[in-house]
């Protein structure tokens, strides 16, 4: 945005000399690219962000230097002249059929205009900002544009079939020609500006060249309007067009001044070209926006800002800013605020204007940074400690891709969500996001096989997605993989709840999946609620993942161990008497569990049964067809004495017994 020195005085005095300008526009955060001097005029360039199309404008630029030096603002005022007894209703219509993509259209006309050079005065303002002067009516549209910001276009009316305007999508097939003398073809997706028979203007992007203005207009029908920003963008880049309106109206415009810059453009050609404008303005599509309101606590903007600014300084400045105290509140004040500024939606947003007006270079500045200790957070604690377990037990950290196939997603879905499926994902392959860890990690071990790396041991802590009635959720899992077997992986998950004070709440249930080989698969829970599963992978799914031998994975939910866990290890004093083992083999029936049989002995021996360790498991010809005999060890120990053979023999006695009552059970010899 170039911004004259010279203009700028018209609309905001007294001014600072030229270079002081330069270094004010730095303070409110206004970028200048390059300072020009042209023809004893200083001309600056400025970068203004995407957030603040207010700035791009001369009145919108003078509105903020004024804020920010306390001079008096002069917005000149767009003063109607004399209309004719004929309303512009009467000679022309406007049809709006893309309510979509334009908000709002407005039209006056001008007849009996005399085209010409525009007055020197005119002329070397667009110079200045680097616009080509073209003839009297065209430079007021761009003089109108750059003074308020409000784009405008001026149709030849006489040449518009119909003598009407019809706002519409272009229809498939049309071309039109713009001023610069290019045909483009044009797409149902392109917002036209059309009479009745053919387009006439690519919506604020370019007029058509049928319908400029030239030597010989003599009747002006004024255009401006109000479209939609991203429907100008798309169109501005399909057509590879770019001009000055387009880049505002890309940005948004203010509403306040569609009717302001008409009435303005209307004055000056009536001043400068002569004519008689019709009564009325035609005025079709959504009124303005109601503006927004916003609440500010003058004593938090001077805590956050550093520097003790008084709640009237706070409010005079926002006020030169165009936001309106309505009212106040017990410790805030309430502004309306203006729809030029619509990156002003929050208190915070206020709080800066603040900040930015008083000025930065004006807030002290801490020479020493605080330092705060902060505990670390229950996740990290766990997190951590479940790492170091894993790592010290041999198994490296993967981190595998948040995508999966579809199949994979809704294979391994076992915690009752759905997948989601993206609908512009980044591999046609893994359209979905992961419901389970495990097919990262069976994808980690393929990849490791096929490079000639047989055995892995890995384990992750991360997030899968899933889909269910309350609709997308997320949830942490802990995932181990490895290739020694259901019962190494037992003893894998065991070793990990024993750390975290867990041993004794976790227990393992029967699991039948199809991904799962059967009698080596278990679900597991933690005080009756779901913590995960642990198994060893089927040969179907196994030669289905290209692996060569069976692969044993586990799935915890990290969430339930977090709510309970305890990371840090309370201290136990050694046991001060000697432990006593027995090994014992019962045949059981098939169906019984280990964790039956666990259950069982514990409660019937109670605390001295110290430990309870699986050895083996043993079906054959020895035995009946649907038994298994199960090899187990038993530690007992006392906390006040050396236990006796004949103590020990005696609980022992007792656990047979008990298994032998509930289950049938026998001694194998």
């Amino acid at each position: 945005m170039k911004v004259s020195y010279d203009w700028l005085c018209h609309y905001c005095r007294p001014l600072p000399p030229p270079s002081e300008v330069s270094e004010l526009f730095t303070r409110l955060g206004l970028e200048v690219d390059a300072v020009t001097e042209l023809g004893g005029d200083t001309v600056f360039d400025l970068e203004i962000t995407a957030n603040r199309p207010d700035l791009l404008s001369m009145i919108g630029v003078a509105r903020d230097v004024a804020a920010a030096t306390g001079a008096e603002l002069n917005v000149p005022t767009a003063k109607l002249p004399p209309t004719g007894a004929e309303s512009v209703g009467e000679l022309t219509r406007v049809s709006l059929d893309a309510h979509d993509l334009c908000i709002r259209y407005t039209a006056r006309l001008v007849r009996g205009v005399t085209v010409g050079p525009s007055p020197s005065w005119l002329a070397d303002r667009l110079e200045g900002l680097g616009l080509r002067p073209v003839n009297n009516i065209v430079d007021i549209t761009n003089f109108v544009l750059m003074e308020c910001g409000q784009p405008l276009h001026a149709f030849d009316f006489d040449k518009l079939d119909g003598g009407r305007i019809v706002v519409r999508r272009a229809r498939p097939g049309e071309t039109l020609t713009v001023i610069d003398g290019t045909e483009h073809e044009l797409t149902e997706e392109m917002l036209v500006i059309a009479d009745e028979q053919r387009p006439t203007a690519v919506a604020g992007v370019m007029g058509g060249l049928a319908t400029e203005i030239g030597d010989r207009t003599t009747n002006v029908l004024l255009e401006s309007a109000r479209f939609l920003p991203a429907g100008i963008r798309r169109t501005s880049r399909a057509l590879g067009l770019s001009s000055d309106s387009s880049y505002r109206f890309e940005r948004g415009i203010d509403p306040a001044v569609v009717g302001w810059g008409s009435a303005r453009a209307a004055q000056m050609i009536v001043e400068l070209a002569g004519g008689e404008l019709a009564e009325g303005m035609i005025d079709v599509g959504q009124p303005p926006e109601e503006p927004v309101e916003v609440r500010l606590r003058p004593e938090r903007a001077s805590r956050l800002i550093g520097v003790d600014i008084p709640a009237d300084r706070q409010r005079a400045m926002l006020a030169a800013l165009g936001c309106e105290p309505i009212g106040e509140q017990k410790d805030a004040i309430v502004f309306r605020v203006p729809p030029s500024r619509p990156d002003l939606s929050r208190e915070v947003d206020l709080i800066e204007e603040v900040a930015r007006l008083h000025g930065y270079d004006k807030v002290p500045q801490e020479t020493t940074m605080p330092v705060r200790a902060v505990p670390d957070q229950p996740f990290d604690v766990l997190a951590r400690r479940v790492r170091d377990l894993a790592t010290s037990m041999g198994y490296n950290e993967a981190r595998t891709s948040s995508f999966a196939a579809s199949d994979a997603a809704e294979r391994f879905d076992h915690w009752s969500s759905k997948p989601n499926i993206l609908r512009n994902p980044v591999s046609q392959d893994e359209p979905a996001l992961r419901t389970s860890l495990l097919p990262g990690l069976l994808a980690a071990k393929r990849t490791n096989l096929h490079r000639g790396v047989p055995e892995v041991a890995l384990f992750e802590l991360s997030r899968v997605y899933g889909r269910s009635g309350d609709g997308p959720g997320e949830r942490t899992c802990l995932a181990f993989l490895d290739d020694d077997g259901f019962a190494a992986l037992r003893g894998t998950l065991d070793v990990l709840f024993e750390h975290l004070g867990l041993a004794d709440r976790v227990h393992y249930h029967e699991y039948g999946d199809a991904n799962f080989a059967e009698g080596a698969s278990a679900k597991l829970t933690l005080d009756g609620r779901t913590l995960g599963l642990a198994g060893e992978t089927t040969a179907d799914s196994t030669a289905m993942l290209d692996l060569k031998r069976p692969t044993v994975v586990a799935e915890l939910d990290f969430d339930v161990l977090l709510e309970v866990a305890e990371p840090v290890r309370r201290y136990q004093p050694l046991a001060k008497f000697p432990p006593v083992k027995r090994d014992f083999c019962v045949v059981v029936d098939e169906s019984v569990t280990w964790a039956q049989l666990e259950e069982c002995v514990r409660k019937q021996v109670g605390p001295m049964a110290e430990q309870m360790g699986f050895l083996s498991v043993y079906r054959g010809d020895q035995i009946g067809r649907d038994e298994k005999a199960v090899a187990f060890s038993l530690t007992f120990r006392a906390e006040d004495r050396t236990l006796t053979g004949g103590e020990v023999d005696q609980a022992a006695s007792k656990a047979i017994q008990a298994l032998e009552e509930k289950y049938d059970a026998r001694l194998r010899q």
